[in-house]
């Protein structure tokens, strides 16, 4: 819990209060590879900060998996539509490597969020990242080729590129496997 504790001191307003008084409502949950955190069709319960490990957060259209994002340490996650709703998930978040999650419930959450102001700014920020991280995802996808999409990857996020299968790694950029092993093999010639 170290590490979630030293997530939380990097907010306005944390005070070693605030922690304790959470420390009553937090579980560590473990989850091996290939293991769901929220499956598609059931109802989000928790929130998650990832101490070790990574997720990747995905839907299906037309039966295909699409993956919106990857969740590293030192993150919150969740399917925040379904959490804040109580409606099923049309999201998944699988674990890509074992993970080791420090989980809240969401009646413990709301039970923080009437205790303290400070919870309450988190849980606000935590939702305006979610905003963000998805609007420029999307623009990502939209505004790049696919060369210009896996060379961002390869220059911005170079060591999480060597955590993720290249399936996955492929539905996030919204290419097919084979457009990406191309991709990646025309870059390598390039480079020799």
């Amino acid at each position: 819990m170290e590490s979630f504790k030293k997530y939380l001191e990097q907010f306005p307003n944390y005070t070693p209060e605030v922690f304790e008084l959470a420390r009553p409502y937090l579980k560590v949950r473990e989850i091996a590879a290939k293991d769901y955190f929220v499956s598609h069709g059931k109802v989000c319960r928790h929130i998650a900060y990832i101490e070790e490990g990574l997720l990747r957060l995905y839907y299906l259209n037309d039966g295909k998996e699409v993956t919106n994002c990857f969740c590293e340490e030192n993150t919150i996650t969740t399917s925040y539509s379904s959490l804040i709703t109580q409606a099923p998930s049309d999201l998944a978040l699988q674990a890509i490597e074992h993970s080791k999650l420090i989980v809240l419930s969401v009646d413990s959450l709301h039970e923080l969020y009437k205790r303290s102001s400070f919870w309450q700014m988190l849980g606000r920020i935590a939702a305006e990242n979610e905003f963000v991280t998805t609007e420029c995802h999307q623009r990502f996808l939209r505004d790049r080729t696919a060369a210009e999409k896996y060379s961002y990857m390869l220059e911005n996020q170079g060591s999480l590129l060597q955590r993720i299968p290249l399936y996955y790694l492929a539905t996030y950029l919204q290419i097919t496997p084979e457009t990406l092993s191309r991709i990646r093999n025309n870059m390598t010639r390039l480079r020799n």
